[in-house]
C-alpha cells in the first residue's frame, strides 16, 4: 500500500488496520485502541454491514465492534510483536490475550467511577519483556499530571504518556506499530526518540491530523556563546567597531 505520509522514518496509513497489519514489519506495538464505549456516537450516520454497525467513513465504537474488529486485529499485532503495551480499561481489557503484566498511568483527579469508588488508573496491559531489563528494572506504572493537546481528535492521549511508554517498551533501531493511529500522538512520541514507527488509521480526518503533527519540525538552536552571556562579545566573533549595532 502507499502511505499517506512518510518522512523521516514514520508513515501513516490510511486504511483498516486488518487489511494493513500483514503487509508491515515492526518490533513494537503502542497502541491506545477504541475502547468500545460509544461515547454517544450511535447516531443517523450509521449503517449496518455485515451484523456490525459501521459509521459512514469511520467506524462506530459500540461493544459489538470492539469485540469483532479491535480484538482480532489488536490480538493479531501483539502476535507479530517481540512486545507490545496497550492501553485499555476493564471490563473490555479482559477480552485481549492475558498479558504478562499491567502497568499505566496513575491519576490523581479520577478517570471515573466503578462499583468501588473512583477509577484513578488507566491500565497499560504489558506484552513479553522489557528491553535492557538485565540493566535494571523500570516502573511500570508512573502518575503523571500531564492534560492531552487539543488535536480535534475526541480521546487523544497526553504526549508525555506516550513518551514514557516508548521509552519503556522499545529499543533503538526498532520500528513501533500503532494500529488505532487516532490523533498520532504515538508517532510523535516515537519520533521524538528517535524511533522509527508507523501508524494506521481508518478515518482520513485524524490521518490529516497526524500528519500536520508529525511535519512540525523543532527548530534547532546553536549553543549559547559563553563569552556572550557573560557580557564580551569579542570571543563571538561579533564586530564592535560600531557602537549599538550588535542588539544582544
Amino acid at each position: 500500500m502507499t502511505p499517506y505520509y512518510d518522512h523521516a522514518g514514520i508513515a501513516i496509513y490510511h486504511g483498516d488496520c486488518r487489511d494493513v497489519l500483514p503487509t508491515l514489519s515492526f518490533q513494537v506495538v503502542i497502541t491506545d485502541p477504541p475502547y468500545g464505549v460509544n461515547l454517544g456516537e450511535h447516531n443517523g450516520a450509521a449503517e449496518c454491514r455485515a451484523g456490525l454497525l459501521v459509521k459512514r467513513g469511520g467506524y462506530l465504537d459500540t461493544p459489538d465492534n470492539f469485540s469483532h474488529v479491535v480484538v482480532p486485529a489488536l490480538s493479531a499485532a501483539i502476535a507479530a510483536a517481540s512486545r507490545a503495551m496497550v492501553f485499555l480499561v476493564p471490563p473490555s481489557m479482559w477480552q485481549l490475550p492475558a498479558p504478562d503484566a499491567i502497568g499505566g498511568i496513575f491519576v490523581s483527579g479520577a478517570v471515573g467511577r466503578n462499583r468501588w469508588g473512583w477509577s484513578n488508573l488507566i491500565h497499560c496491559l504489558l506484552y513479553g519483556t522489557a528491553p535492557g531489563l538485565e540493566k535494571g528494572a523500570k516502573p511500570t506504572a508512573i502518575a503523571k499530571t500531564a492534560t492531552a493537546e487539543r488535536t480535534g481528535h475526541p480521546t487523544t492521549k497526553p504526549l508525555p504518556w506516550l513518551r514514557w511508554a516508548a521509552s519503556l517498551g522499545t529499543s533503538d533501531g526498532e520500528t513501533v506499530c500503532d494500529p488505532f493511529m487516532g490523533s498520532g500522538t504515538t508517532l510523535v512520541a516515537a519520533k521524538d526518540l528517535g524511533r522509527r514507527a508507523v501508524g494506521i488509521e481508518l478515518d482520513e480526518r485524524y490521518c490529516e491530523i497526524a500528519a500536520k503533527r508529525l511535519s512540525q519540525e523543532v527548530m534547532q538552536f546553536r549553543e549559547p556563546c559563553m563569552a556572550l552571556l557573560q557580557n564580551d562579545p569579542r570571543p563571538c566573533g561579533l564586530d564592535l567597531g560600531h557602537a549599538g549595532q550588535h542588539a544582544i
